[in-house]
């Protein structure tokens, strides 16, 4: 008889009630008392918050949640473009699925970490073929893709963050003037302008070098960094990143291979990519217009960065539930002049049909589809070899 010891990986569907533990319910406790903390602190009244998001007018709330799936809808066909430089052609259908799915779950499951990124590679190797080779799709080709998906993310934005960055001293001398009754002087805007437009060309200039000479990049930036480290505040952090900004520059460098492969394909993803990002503005726009929140373009922009910023705090809660409320409340109030009350109903009416009714359809796409992910295949030591090195 074999008494030797083995390793058993037990394979199950994803299970929310088993993820959601005793940490996370604790997470989830502690964020829903600082959302009644700060309804209280802010002399929120709860009734007449729900007065005003039951006021919302139906038709224009509709095309909100619709606006929103067309952004879903656009990044899913960023995505099929990117598929297609290998050989992979789903069905829109599949890939819509599938994105909703990563998406809910990755939000959902805290302690997973790249479980989007998991969901989305370990569903497209079930079900995408590669129709030139005849076969099942790699689960390296289908990580290239992703990988390379965000890196459209990625550059799409930098011609935005420069709207956003105007957005945001907007914002911000309207909340000086509000608050303490000057305006920021015409020299701040000058200086404030010149230092995002020398951050965007520089971006850009990296990003060139990495594409046409990885090695150059990474010696430039290493040189760089190498001088930042001798100044006595910040050196030590500095030192901390110089070897994962050299594991950067080379995973950037695989991702601009892949996109390299067809130029004409990854210049349409970009432009997808780029319209997505707008389009989720505009859902946010319509959103609280429903409730008659008198909003512009570039105040959601402003508004949705620094609503968005609680985002990269490592807190563990499954979306932010409740801060982020809290953070899109607050901004909303002092940007657009608003009471805390009817700040706080745009907030939570925004999460309601921007967020949580995606992440309701989106594990109803999961659980309605033909595949499934197992345990196994949820396993991080795995999914970090294949991000490391990607076929």
């Amino acid at each position: 008889m074999d008494t030797s010891p083995r390793t058993v990986t037990e394979e199950k569907e994803i299970s929310l009630r088993k993820t959601f533990d005793k940490k996370t319910l604790f997470l989830l406790g502690f964020a829903f008392i600082a959302l009644v903390t700060y309804l209280i602190l802010g002399k929120i009244s709860i009734v007449d918050m729900l007065d005003i998001i039951l006021s919302a007018s139906p038709p224009i709330l509709m095309i909100g949640a619709s606006i929103t799936f067309i952004a879903v809808l656009l990044d899913t066909v960023t995505w099929k473009i990117l598929l297609g430089i290998s050989s992979i052609y789903p069905s829109t259908k599949s890939i819509y699925r599938i994105q909703l799915a990563s998406f809910s779950y990755g939000l959902l499951i805290p302690s997973a970490g790249a479980v989007e990124t998991i969901m989305r590679v370990s569903l497209g190797t079930k079900e995408f073929l590669n129709e030139k080779e005849g076969r099942n799709a790699t689960s390296g080709e289908i990580l290239s893709s992703v990988i390379a998906h965000r890196l459209c993310g990625l550059l799409s934005f930098i011609p935005i963050s420069v709207f956003v960055s105007f957005a945001i001293l907007t914002y911000f001398s309207d909340v000086i003037e509000n608050e303490f009754g000057y305006s920021l002087s015409k020299e701040v805007g000058i200086s404030f302008v010149f230092i995002v437009s020398l951050i965007s060309i520089l971006v850009i200039i990296l990003f060139i070098l990495i594409a046409k000479s990885p090695k150059r990049a990474k010696k430039i930036l290493l040189k760089i960094l190498g001088g930042l480290a001798l100044l006595p505040l910040i050196g030590g952090w500095v030192k901390s990143i110089m070897k994962p900004s050299e594991q950067m520059v080379d995973d950037f460098s695989i991702q601009f291979t892949y996109l390299a492969q067809n130029k004409s394909l990854s210049l349409l993803a970009l432009i997808l990519s780029f319209l997505s990002q707008i389009i989720h503005w505009i859902a946010i726009f319509v959103i609280l217009q429903s409730i008659q929140i008198p909003i512009l373009l570039d105040q959601v922009a402003a508004v949705n960065f620094l609503g968005g910023t609680v985002d990269i705090i490592p807190a563990g809660i499954p979306g932010m539930a409740g801060l982020k409320e809290i953070s899109l409340a607050f901004f909303l109030e002092k940007g657009l002049g608003l009471i805390a009350t009817e700040a706080t109903a745009g907030a939570i009416l925004v999460q309601i049909v921007k967020f949580y009714f995606l992440i309701l359809v989106g594990i109803l796409a999961y659980i309605l589809g033909k595949s499934k992910v197992t345990s196994k295949e949820l396993n991080n030591d795995i999914i970090h070899e294949e991000v490391n090195n990607p076929k």
